[in-house]
């Protein structure tokens, strides 16, 4: 697993891609090795996504009857709901890679996104720690969501054209594939699995 420094030497070069600088993708392990590697991403964003998953056992129990079990089985649940929401866009970028022309580009694409997908799930569970340390801010922890996300999707736009070499109609196709089919896959698997308040 990666350290911490490690880490943040990776996180450098993305910050350099957001920024479009092209001296990005050399604080970056693009080899197979490192591709591999990107993907411990998601042990380091466990801590996010326990605040989450906390936050959202609070709501969710207080929407259902006194007597709902929510434990450690809802908390699998929604650990598969989000790394079928991580798993599903790149799979999909795979399968879509040879047709749309953008083979080349996958392995960098994917190691970049992983990476960056530590800072983006920090930032979204600051509302819900917001949420947890004092409920009655639910109002504007929400708003504060909604910017979270509209940012991520602009800053993974920005990191997603800097990776295909600034193709922007490419850029934005392949950034609707990282953000629509969680969003829609999250919200039915949510329904079947029982993790959304009826």
């Amino acid at each position: 697993m990666p350290g911490l420094d490690e880490v943040l030497h990776y996180l450098t070069g993305v910050v350099l891609l957001l920024r479009q600088k092209q001296e990005g993708f050399g604080w970056l392990d693009l080899t197979m090795r490192g591709f591999t590697r990107s993907f411990w991403a998601i042990v380091w964003c466990l801590p996010a996504f326990a605040v989450i998953w906390a936050s959202w056992r609070l709501y969710y129990l207080a929407a259902m009857p006194a007597d709902t079990p929510a434990g450690f089985n809802f908390l699998v649940k929604l650990a598969v709901i989000d790394v079928v929401g991580w798993m599903l866009p790149l799979a999909l970028l795979a399968v879509l890679a040879g047709p749309l022309g953008y083979g080349k580009y996958l392995a960098t694409l994917v190691t970049a996104s992983n990476w960056v997908a530590i800072p983006f799930a920090y930032a979204a569970a600051i509302p819900f720690a917001l949420t947890l340390v004092l409920p009655s801010s639910a109002p504007f922890a929400g708003l504060l969501l909604y910017v979270v996300f509209g940012a991520s999707v602009v800053l993974q736009y920005r990191l997603v054209w800097m990776c295909v070499g600034r193709q922007a109609l490419l850029a934005a196709a392949i950034t609707a594939i990282f953000v629509l089919p969680p969003m829609i896959v999250g919200q039915e698997l949510q329904r079947l699995l029982g993790t959304m308040p009826v």
